[in-house]
C-alpha cells in the first residue's frame, strides 16, 4: 500500500552519535549548497587605543570558512550546528537503538545504518537507545526536545537525505496516539526549518506482523505511516518484517535483532530506499 511515497514490504542505556563513512563506499569531496546564504556580519572598525587609529572591519565570513567540527549559531534555526563539508553527501538520522545498536550489535553494524550507507550516504547518526517520539531517558531528551535543546546538534546546511527512524520505545510504554502524533509533528517543523532543501524519510517500527503478536509496535508503525502521507514525506513500514523475513530466529531479544538479523534487514532497507529514488549522491 503506497501512501505518497511509502515503501510497504510486506534496556541497556545506549547513546551514539557518529558518523559512518559508509561500507567502502567512495565519496567526493563538494561544496554543501546552503538554502539561503549566511554569513557573519562584518565587524566595525575598531579604534586603536594608543593612536586613536581605525583599523580596516573585518570581512564577512562564510560558515564553511570555519573549520570542519566547528559549532555555528545558525540564524535562522538559532541553534549552535556543527560544520561539516561533506553535508550535502549525508544522511541525516535521529533514531533509537534499532539504528544506534543494542545487544552487542554497533551502530556502524545496525540495520538502519548499514542500508543507508549501502546507498551511498555518510550517516550523521544520533541515536540514543530508549528514546522516540515521547520516551525519554534520564541522560537524553525525546526527539525534538532533544533538537530544541541543543542536546541533539545537528549538521549546518542541506543534507542529501534526512531520515526519522523509531517509534518502539513508544509503543513499548503506552504513549497514546496523540502525543506520538503531536511530537511527530514538532520534530518534522524543526528538521523543516533547518533543512529546507532536504529530502525527508520517516522509517517505521520495527516489528512483527498483526496476525502475528506485532501488537502496539504494528499499531505505531501504521500511525507513523498515516502522519507521512498527511506531510508528503517518503516512508519505509517496518512493521511486519520480523515476520515477513522469518527473523524469529535471528533476534537478540523481544525487540532487537543479532548481527545476522541486522545483516538481513540491512539489504531490505537498501532496496526500498532504491525502489523511492533515494539513492546517496555516491551511488548515482
Amino acid at each position: 500500500m503506497a501512501y505518497g511515497r511509502i515503501a510497504r514490504k510486506g534496556a541497556s542505556l545506549l547513546v551514539c552519535i557518529v558518523t559512518l563513512s559508509g561500507c567502502g563506499v567512495a565519496v567526493s569531496e563538494s561544496r554543501p549548497i546552503v538554502a539561503d546564504p549566511v554569513t557573519t556580519q562584518a565587524t566595525s572598525p575598531a579604534t586603536d587605543a594608543t593612536t586613536g587609529r581605525q583599523s580596516p572591519p573585518e570581512e564577512a565570513v562564510s560558515p564553511w570558512d570555519l573549520p570542519t567540527g566547528a559549532l555555528y549559531v545558525n540564524p535562522i534555526s538559532g541553534r549552535k550546528e556543527i560544520i561539516d563539508p561533506g553535508v550535502t553527501r549525508s544522511a541525516v538520522l535521529i533514531g533509537d537503538s534499532q539504528s544506534g545498536g543494542a545487544a552487542g550489535v554497533k551502530a556502524a553494524d545496525t540495520w538502519v545504518g548499514r542500508g543507508l550507507a549501502a546507498r551511498g550516504y555518510k550517516v550523521r547518526m544520533i541515536a540514543v537507545g530508549g528514546t522516540g517520539f515521547v520516551s525519554s531517558i534520564a541522560a537524553w531528551p525525546n526527539y525534538p526536545d532533544a533538537v530544541e535543546s541543543g542536546s541533539a546538534v545537528l549538521p549546518f546546511g542541506n543534507p542529501a537525505l534526512v531520515v526519522v527512524q523509531g517509534g518502539g520505545n513508544d509503543a513499548s510504554r503506552g504513549v497514546p496516539d496523540s502525543e506520538i502524533l503531536s511530537n511527530a509533528a514538532r520534530l518534522l517543523a524543526d528538521l523543516k526549518v533547518t533543512y529546507p532543501r532536504s529530502k525527508f524519510l520517516f522509517i517505521g517500527t520495527l516489528a512483527k506482523s498483526s496476525a502475528d503478536g506485532g501488537g502496539r509496535r504494528t499499531q505505531v508503525d501504521t500511525l507513523l505511516a498515516g502522519f507521512a502521507q498527511r506531510n508528503g514525506l517518503n516512508f519505509i513500514s517496518a512493521g511486519d518484517w520480523v515476520t515477513r523475513y522469518g527473523l524469529g530466529g535471528k533476534m537478540a531479544d523481544s525487540v532487537h535483532l543479532n548481527s545476522e538479523g541486522h545483516k538481513v534487514l540491512a539489504g531490505v532497507l537498501s532496496d526500498e530506499l532504491t525502489s523511492l529514488g533515494l539513492n546517496g549522491p555516491a551511488a548515482k
